[in-house]
């Protein structure tokens, strides 16, 4: 089997990073063409995550929109499903125009909304199979089933793990370190005290940030809709958290990138 790079860029050219958002969610469809601007201006690179195979299908199409966005495609835990034959036949077809396997992973708040948590763990499974198999990076959504995504992950040959939007314990984040995970705050970071907590005893070297736009977020953001717009603002959270400079947290945060992305000489 070949294998395929996961990025093929120059990291050099970014200055700031959104490792999770939904461009292809219907919320952006009329700020869409705003937000390709905004990331070419301010040089962010950002990785557009799917939670369905349709999802996916717009995430690559949306990938030859703007040169400062990278495709994952997955099925979401919310959306698990025990026949992904045409899921497999899309990547396939695709896998030139795929960056990476996401959001995948593991929920067990959506069992009392009746998604079976076997059928999770099997689609979980099946999205890293094809992550190992192509050398991708995977973006894992792992609310309330920590530890049950840990046992998991650790049974594969994985290039790269982010464990999106962290909210877990600071026993659970020493094991995520142990194995060398990236974790990812987001807006929430901002005004959540508990997140303030974790993030200040994170490891800068394997943390990374994100927005999960089109989420709303409350406090200082009232109300609005997550966008690349509000990284800033989570990379100065935890510069101060840090007691880093701005600058060099940012640059940190990309730095973490690095050994994920092919830098052209």
């Amino acid at each position: 089997m070949d294998e395929y790079s996961a990025f093929d860029m120059n990291i050099n050219d970014f200055e700031l990073f959104d490792s999770h958002i939904h461009l292809s969610a219907s919320e952006f469809d009329s700020s869409r063409s705003d937000i390709f601007n905004y990331l070419k201006r301010t040089k962010t690179l950002a990785f557009n995550v799917s939670e369905t195979l349709e999802d996916s299908k717009l995430t690559v199409d949306l990938s030859h929109s703007s040169n400062n966005l990278l495709s994952f495609v997955g099925i979401h835990p919310k959306y698990s499903s025990s026949n992904l034959n045409e899921f497999d036949s899309f990547f396939s077809k695709n896998i030139t125009s795929i960056n990476g396997v996401g959001e995948i992973g593991l929920d067990k708040t959506y069992v009392e909304r009746g998604v079976d948590f076997d059928t999770q763990i099997t689609t979980f499974k099946h999205m890293l199979k094809l992550a190992e198999q192509y050398k991708l990076p995977v973006s894992i959504h792992s609310r309330d089933a920590t530890q049950e995504v840990l046992d998991i992950v650790n049974s594969y040959d994985l290039s790269c793990i982010i464990l999106h939007w962290f909210s877990g314990t600071e026993q659970q984040l020493k094991k995520i370190y142990d194995s060398d995970i990236l974790i990812s705050f987001g807006p929430a970071l901002v005004y959540s005290k508990s997140l303030q907590k974790l993030a200040k005893i994170s490891n800068p070297q394997l943390t990374i940030v994100e927005t999960d736009g089109p989420v709303p977020f409350s406090a200082c953001y009232e109300g609005k809709t997550a966008n690349p717009s509000f990284i800033p603002s989570i990379i100065f959270k935890l510069s101060s958290l840090w007691n880093m400079k701005f600058d060099d947290t940012a640059k940190q945060i990309l730095n973490n990138l690095k050994p994920y992305i092919s830098v052209k000489s």
